[in-house]
């Protein structure tokens, strides 16, 4: 973190600059300019299936596809882009981090080099989350979006009737409790449940789970993304989280497991109802189980809140090449490029395009496909963005921790309370550069 706040400070005069002009291209010998893109390495197949078509169609621009593991992807992108370094081009954004990399100056704004409609053209949870005083600074790959899936099998053991895949029958989270411990079970007899009603994919993670307190219409930072205390602590959060850990120590129909064991522990059938994002889908299906899915839960009087977010693409400020960038981010994220993405990667797309696609398409009628119409009804209609904060990594790690003392007994309350005040001291470095 203190490596991070000297970045800052040596950075964040450059906010977005709405005057600032494209470079000049550098070329080659060869007429061939070549740009270079940091990706994530598990992207490796499907990206490197878009490139290859980009450089048919556009055989005057390579590209250069440099690849990092998800665990050193944003820390490279620091080093490289906090020296001013040119040999970066096209860099991955983890979204959340946007706000940040707009103020370190990391960020070149694409407004003016995508073109001025290329933001409606995008869901606008996406482009709002790609966005910084009112630019576009980071162009949405795809996005994200969870659904409920259940196991067949123990409703059936157990005599509950599956839950509804329509959204305007959606569950609540008082629905789920209840479904929860029917399903929730002894079954070696030492008084310990061994098959629960309910289990997060995402346990003790931020993503995921700020979404409980956006159902009771909590905001969990202050609008200049500064302030943790009453937003992250507030009487709804800890009224969300409250519900949380009962799940876990009052309830007992969550197991008290790590995020890496979650998918394993539903597809070996000790979990009945699975909270997931889409892109489970693979391994479920693999593994043969009688499954179904459902829209995502909401507290009865409050507001349905999804989880939504995934990674965008943007332009280093330092590049030399930003035209030619410009173009394979608009190939990828809104052209021809973005139908690959799809079909190789699968992830849920933010390109409003697309999603009429999916809607219209008759493949995505039918289970299980349909799982993706209903991903796209969430994606367009009920995602909630994680908060904007030049902090987001402080913030983030800091909830984390609260949400894993949760499970783990502690009072939300005291957890909660305990995380803002460690927030609020760790964005202080930030108040002198955020308006």
């Amino acid at each position: 973190m203190c490596s991070l706040a000297l970045l800052l400070a040596a950075g964040c005069s450059n906010a977005p600059d709405k005057g600032s002009q494209p470079a000049k291209q550098a070329d080659n010998s060869s007429g061939t300019t070549e740009i270079s893109y940091l990706a994530n390495s598990i992207w490796e197949k499907p990206i490197k299936k878009v490139i290859e078509e980009f450089e048919k169609e556009n055989p005057n621009i390579k590209v250069n596809l440099q690849l990092s593991p998800s665990t050193k992807l944003t820390e490279t992108i620091e080093i490289k882009l906090a020296s001013k370094a040119q040999d970066l081009d096209v860099i991955s954004v983890d979204v959340p981090l946007t706000m940040g990399y707009s103020l370190k100056g990391y960020l070149e704004p694409l407004d003016a080099l995508l073109g001025a409609d290329a933001k409606q053209k995008w869901i606008p949870s996406a482009t709002d989350a790609g966005s910084y005083q009112g630019q576009l600074m980071a162009a949405p790959m795809n996005t994200s979006s969870v659904v409920l899936f259940y196991n067949k099998e123990l409703f059936q053991k157990a005599g509950v009737s599956f839950p509804s895949d329509q959204l305007t029958y959606r569950m609540t989270w008082e629905n789920v409790l209840e479904i929860g411990r029917k399903l929730s079970k002894d079954t070696n007899g030492d008084n310990q449940n061994d098959q629960f009603g309910f289990s997060f994919d995402q346990v003790g993670k931020a993503y995921q789970l700020i979404s409980l307190g956006q159902s009771k219409n909590a905001k969990v930072l202050s609008d200049n993304g500064l302030i943790a205390k009453d937003y992250t602590n507030s009487p709804e959060m800890v009224s969300a989280f409250q519900f949380y850990s009962d799940l876990f120590n009052k309830e007992k129909i969550s197991p008290k497991i790590k995020r890496e064991e979650a998918l394993d522990y539903f597809i070996s059938g000790k979990v009945a109802m699975f909270l997931a994002s889409t892109q489970n889908m693979p391994r479920i299906k693999d593994a043969g189980m009688d499954f179904g899915i459902a829209p995502h839960p909401y507290f009865a009087g409050g507001k349905v809140a999804t989880p939504t977010g995934s990674w965008h693409v943007g332009i280093s400020k330092y590049s030399t090449k930003k035209e030619a960038a410009a173009k394979f981010i608009k190939y990828l994220t809104l052209g021809k490029g973005s139908q690959i993405w799809f079909n190789e990667n699968g992830a849920l797309p933010a390109s409003l395009e697309l999603l009429d696609q999916v809607d219209k398409d008759p493949k995505y009628k039918d289970f299980p496909n349909s799982i993706m119409k209903l991903a796209a009804g969430e994606a367009r209609e009920t995602a909630a963005v994680r908060p904007k904060t030049p902090g987001y990594l402080e913030w983030e790690n800091n909830v984390n921790k609260a949400f894993e003392d949760i499970k783990n007994g502690t009072d939300p309350k005291k957890a909660l309370d305990d995380a803002a005040t460690l927030i609020d001291s760790q964005l202080k470095k930030y108040q002198s550069v955020v308006k």
